[in-house]
């Protein structure tokens, strides 16, 4: 008889014998990693490799590296960028035999723990993840096990600080250096308001140096609403804060374009939009449907698309350490 066959599966049991822990403190460390010693993490994950052990029964079903499974881990598919960037990566996987498998987040990181725990469990063959929050102090435990199990993983637009994993970025200081240099061009521009990510967002931070190198904000009003970067959440933020501003700007500028989007909506709404100029990195979804023509910091979802899959399959194909392969930058172009 076929010893695969009657080879018996290994448990948490086993591993936590091995690793002279307990069974809770094994389930922890694959569901809540963030809850375990990391010298107790790196053991567990070690002896769950050395065991083969597979965290659910479909996990055991399937042959180890062989589900042709991408994971896709996205905190919004809503923007337009992502959504095209990802249509390109199905389009791949399927001439290459894979199959993609969407994780939205919506900016909850229980969500995407759930989504990379899953992923692990389907012994997923490369995961593609654009994490909910880039902000430096983020530095979720689910990391450790992807690498235990040796699954590639490439980042999408959004970094994990002082991790130098792989992915695809763009280079944020560039887009605004461009930015500013536009708004520079403009005349009449007396106040801005400029629409951001959340304050500790490296994106944000970085795109608002670009255009501070290039653009003297202290020759006019200028404030910052944070929000969200997904429409529904900056939808009723933006509009609050319009409301409550005190000033209808010369020129609002959206950090991204689903931002935007819900930044032409709310001055709709308020009645000020005919008083107001418009302008944002990535083009705007749906804006020309509504009339609207907005200047923007243009990046082409069609080179992202084709990094990331090029990036990932090289990772899949080369059977190495995810964390030894390239980081790869786009620089946008202004379209006015």
């Amino acid at each position: 008889m076929n010893d695969d066959v009657t080879k018996k599966a290994s448990t948490i049991v086993d591993i936590a014998r091995k690793a002279n822990v307990t069974n809770i403190t094994v389930s922890r460390a694959f569901a809540h990693p963030e809850l375990v010693k990391k010298e107790t993490r790196e053991r567990i994950y070690a002896i769950a490799k050395e065991l083969d052990y597979k965290p659910n029964l479909f996990a055991r079903s399937l042959k180890s590296n062989d589900s042709k499974i991408i994971g896709v881990v996205s905190d919004s598919t809503y923007n337009r960028v992502y959504a095209d960037v990802i249509k390109r990566l199905c389009l791949e996987s399927d001439k290459k035999g894979y199959s993609v498998m969407m994780f939205e987040t919506n900016g909850n990181e229980e969500a995407e723990q759930r989504a990379i725990n899953a992923l692990v469990s389907y012994k997923a063959s490369g995961i593609v993840l654009s994490v909910v929050n880039d902000a430096k102090h983020y530095n979720p435990g689910y990391l450790d096990i992807v690498k235990a199990q040796n699954i590639p993983l490439v980042l999408l637009d959004r970094d994990i600080y002082d991790k130098s994993l792989p992915g695809v970025f763009l280079n944020n200081v560039e887009l605004g250096i461009k930015a500013g240099q536009y708004l520079s061009s403009l005349k009449d521009i007396e106040s801005m308001v400029v629409i951001s990510g959340p304050k500790d967002s490296m994106i944000s931070i970085n795109r608002l140096e670009g255009i501070k190198k290039v653009f003297d904000l202290s020759k006019i009003k200028y404030d910052v609403c944070y929000t969200s970067y997904n429409y529904d959440g900056a939808r009723s933020d933006v509009y609050e804060y319009l409301k409550n501003l005190g000033y209808i700007p010369s020129i609002a500028v959206g950090l991204n374009g689903p931002m935007m989007l819900a930044t032409i909506g709310a001055s709709r709404r308020l009645g000020i939009h005919r008083s107001m100029r418009y302008f944002s990195f990535d083009e705007v979804p749906f804006a020309k449907d509504f009339g609207y023509s907005v200047p923007c910091v243009y990046n082409s979802a069609d080179e992202w698309g084709d990094e990331i899959t090029k990036l990932l399959f090289s990772l899949i194909n080369s059977n190495n350490d995810f964390a030894s392969f390239d980081r790869v930058y786009i620089y946008g172009k202004l379209i006015i």
